[in-house]
């Protein structure tokens, strides 16, 4: 049978029966060998004795469509340089296949991720020294109409207080801002947000103008902190606070009303102040954190 490669025992022993008599038409029939492949092995045993029946390549002796050194070598340099296999092809004048296929061969088909800096994390040290503070689209209701999440996450103890709002203008973020100063029992010494309107007039064409959640700040003693631009990580808290929320509150079940949907935002921050276990916490629980922190200053 043609493409297999029978073992040399079986060679040798073949070309031993044929060479005491046994005809290659009895041999084939009882062993499964072609007629072809048993002349041949016996020409090769008369040419080089037991060495002709060692199993040969097949691979041809020449490729004339096999890519140069020089290509391949042009092609590993491009993408040092993180070139695309498209453009690598369009450089060279190759086929796009016939630089994927190389790339793969060589285990370059994917270009390294840049090495990313290992972000700088930071934690304040007590309680109300910096509260996060920020607002996210919800999906539309029944009625169409667009719903807003506002959080605050305290930076220390991760304490979070939350508010669904109908509109996300600076009136509501600074409704928000008293309600946050009335619920924490301790006093916020300092807030941090990025550069929305609802904030800060920072990159309107009145820049200098403040807005009532910055009167509201001035009012209550709270110094206010804007993210540096393109800087989103900083305010990295409160974003992952919005992602627990949205996995374990709001995409468990359909919620259809602005009630429905408050309620269960309320039961879920309470729950995940008072029960739920925070790993960067070390198990403990929000409150947890901030109990501890003030029954060891006293």
């Amino acid at each position: 049978m043609r493409g297999v490669a029978h073992d040399p025992v079986l060679r040798v022993k073949l070309m031993a029966m044929h060479e005491q008599g046994v005809p290659f038409t009895a041999l084939s029939a009882e062993f499964g060998v072609t007629r072809e492949v048993l002349s041949r092995w016996w020409r090769r045993y008369q040419a080089d004795d037991l060495a002709g029946l060692q199993p040969r390549s097949r691979r041809p002796h020449t490729s004339p469509t096999a890519l140069a050194r020089s290509t391949q070598a042009r092609m590993l340099a491009l993408r040092g340089r993180r070139l695309s296999v498209a453009r690598i092809a369009h450089r060279l004048a190759v086929g796009h296949g016939t630089v994927q296929r190389y790339l793969e061969a060589q285990g370059v088909n994917q270009l390294p991720r840049p090495a990313r800096a290992t972000p700088k994390r930071f934690e304040k040290r007590r309680p109300g020294e910096l509260v996060h503070i920020d607002f996210k689209f919800l999906p539309a209701l029944r009625n169409a109409r667009h719903d807003f999440e506002f959080a605050a996450v305290d930076d220390f103890s991760r304490e979070a207080v939350v508010w669904i709002a109908t509109e996300s203008t600076s009136a509501a973020a600074t409704t928000f801002l008293e309600h946050v100063a009335a619920t924490l029992p301790y006093p916020i010494e300092a807030v941090l947000t990025d550069n929305a309107f609802a904030f800060t007039m920072r990159h309107a064409r009145y820049a200098t103008r403040r807005t009532r959640f910055q009167e509201a700040c001035a009012a209550l003693g709270i110094a206010h902190h804007l993210l540096r631009p393109y800087a989103p990580q900083s305010n990295g808290k409160v974003e992952r606070f919005f992602r627990t929320v949205n996995d374990e509150c709001l995409h468990i079940r359909p919620l259809f009303t602005f009630a429905a949907r408050s309620r269960a935002v309320d039961k879920f921050v309470w729950y995940y102040n008072h029960e739920r276990p925070h790993f960067s916490l070390a198990g403990m629980t929000p409150v947890e954190r901030r109990m501890l922190y003030f029954h060891q200053a006293e």
